[in-house]
C-alpha cells in the first residue's frame, strides 16, 4: 500500500473501551477527519443495517462538540454479515478494528488487501499513538 484512500473505524475495543488516553484517541480520529475529509468510515455494530447510533456509542467518551463533529465527519457504511461487506476492496484503505473473524480474514485475502487491516489492541495504553504514527507515515 503506496497511499490511503479511506479509513474504516470500529468503536469498541478501538475507540471506546481502550487503555488508550482519551487525548490520544482524539489526536487519531482529529488526524483522520483533518487530513482524509470524506474517507473516512464508521465500520461497527453501531453503524449497521441503515441504523446509526454512533452518536449515542460515544456520547459521553468525549468532548460533546467533538462527538458531534466526529458525527458529521465521519461517514457510515452499510454492511451484512460481514464488515467486510462495506469495504471497498478496489481502495487503498487501512481498517482499524480489534478483531478479525476468519471469514473476514478469508475475504480480505482473497481480495489480496489483507495488509489493510490494523489490528488494535485495547488493553495497549500506546496503541492510539501507533496507529496514528502509522497513517502519518503515509501523509509525509
Amino acid at each position: 500500500m503506496q497511499k490511503i484512500d479511506k479509513i474504516y473505524f470500529d468503536i469498541d475495543g478501538v475507540i471506546r473501551g481502550v487503555a488508550s488516553p482519551k487525548e490520544d484517541v482524539m489526536a487519531l480520529l482529529r488526524f483522520c477527519i483533518d487530513n482524509y475529509p470524506g474517507a473516512v468510515y464508521w465500520l461497527t455494530t453501531h453503524c449497521r443495517g441503515g441504523e446509526n447510533h454512533v452518536y449515542y456509542a460515544l456520547k459521553g467518551e468525549f468532548p460533546e462538540e467533538f462527538v458531534e463533529e466526529l458525527c458529521q465527519k465521519v461517514l457510515p457504511t452499510e454492511w451484512g454479515a460481514l464488515k467486510t461487506d462495506a469495504i471497498d476492496m478496489d481502495s487503498d484503505f487501512v481498517w482499524f478494528d480489534d478483531n478479525l473473524f476468519e471469514a473476514e480474514r478469508i475475504v480480505l485475502e482473497q481480495n489480496h488487501v489483507l495488509d489493510g487491516f490494523f489490528k488494535m489492541d485495547p488493553r495497549d495504553t500506546e496503541m492510539a499513538k501507533k496507529a496514528l504514527e502509522f497513517l502519518k507515515n503515509f501523509s509525509k
